[in-house]
């Protein structure tokens, strides 16, 4: 049985109890590359679960490609016999002989912090690396194949734009180095539907928003990580911008539950994943100093010279109607998953 937090536990009990076709994966292999993600290892927590508890006898390959922290991170489970890593780069031949029935490609650069240290390796692993395993799904003759891409592909739109669907497209100019990630993250989506004409691989994409919850790594370089680690550590939250950007933050155990949805589920090429509830960047810090009183922390504002790998246009919601259609709903609000979300990490932090 998995031994992890209480935390996480409950969150998987909470992914497995939606009304998503589990049962398809009954005896099934699903390969997941990215597999030290937030997203990603929830993901692969919950198909172990759904053994656990239902013994659905699923077999998971998990695709990392740092084999040293990927030891640590999952250092409770390398004995388990229905787990196989796979150390490697993802856009290497998968090193992996047996049946692929499922394919989550997870594997990306998401930090903002890539964005200007490594734009050649962001573009390489979103184009390249889905390209390979595109490949591999066609070649093994896969069920279903998952690519998680971004709300960041819909580009810049006029600022009184409210909300975008599955069909709307924005503006991105390809000369701005931080345009690596979401121009690479298109040409992936392009791929993923091109070996769906071509060879018939079942690929379907989930465009996701901010999406956040307990995490291996607290310093992940995202807005909500910087946040919680200040927090943890009894630190001021410091702000890289007057903190006026408004986005949708979803809680991790309702994305996961979306993403299993689209593969199982979907029926549609494209999905939009995300909550309809939206704050501020400052709004956000403002509600974690507030949750924990005690503290005594304050939002400080300290804007840095290079601000190439930030967002600084407004960020239109996304309209989930086409997902909501499958049954999906977020179910965990704002204040609950960060309060889950900080008791995750302190627990961590404090060696718990």
């Amino acid at each position: 049985m998995l031994d992890l937090h209480a935390v996480i536990l409950e969150d998987l009990e909470n992914i497995v109890s939606r009304s998503v076709f589990w049962g398809k994966l009954q005896g099934k292999t699903v390969l997941i590359t990215g597999a030290s993600g937030l997203i990603a290892s929830y993901m692969m927590f919950t198909l172990l679960y759904l053994n656990d508890t239902r013994q659905l006898g699923i077999h998971v390959v998990a695709l990392v490609r740092n084999g040293e922290k990927a030891r640590q991170q999952f250092a409770d489970i390398l004995d388990r016999s229905d787990v196989t890593f796979l150390v490697q780069d993802v856009s290497q031949r998968v090193d992996y002989s047996g049946p692929i029935d499922y394919i989550v490609h997870a594997a990306s650069q998401a930090s903002p912090r890539y964005f200007t240290s490594d734009p050649v390796g962001t573009i390489q692993a979103n184009t390249v690396g889905t390209e390979n395993m595109l490949r591999t799904a066609a070649e093994r003759k896969s069920n279903g194949f998952l690519y998680l891409s971004t709300r960041e592909i819909y580009g810049e739109f006029a600022a009184d734009k409210n909300s975008i669907c599955e069909d709307e497209y924005g503006i991105l100019d390809p000369t701005i180095i931080r345009s690596c990630y979401p121009e690479s993250k298109r040409m992936a989506e392009a791929i993923c539907r091109a070996y769906a004409h071509q060879y018939c691989v079942p690929a379907r994409v989930a465009r996701i928003a901010h999406t956040y919850g307990p995490d291996w790594v607290m310093d992940n370089g995202r807005v909500w990580g910087d946040f919680i680690s200040n927090v943890v550590r009894g630190e001021n939250i410091v702000l890289k911008s007057q903190g006026t950007m408004e986005l949708a933050f979803t809680y991790l155990s309702d994305m996961v539950s979306g993403l299993f949805l689209v593969l199982l589920n979907g029926k549609e090429f494209v999905y939009n994943l995300s909550t309809d509830v939206s704050i501020t960047v400052r709004g956000l810090a403002e509600l974690l100093t507030q949750l924990y009183p005690e503290k005594k922390l304050q939002v400080v504002i300290d804007i840095p010279k290079d601000t190439s790998a930030y967002l600084a246009n407004p960020v239109p919601k996304l309209d989930c109607s086409r997902i909501a259609a499958l049954g999906w709903k977020p179910a965990v609000s704002l204040r609950a998953g960060f309060q889950r979300t900080i008791a995750y990490q302190e627990s961590k932090y404090k060696g718990g």
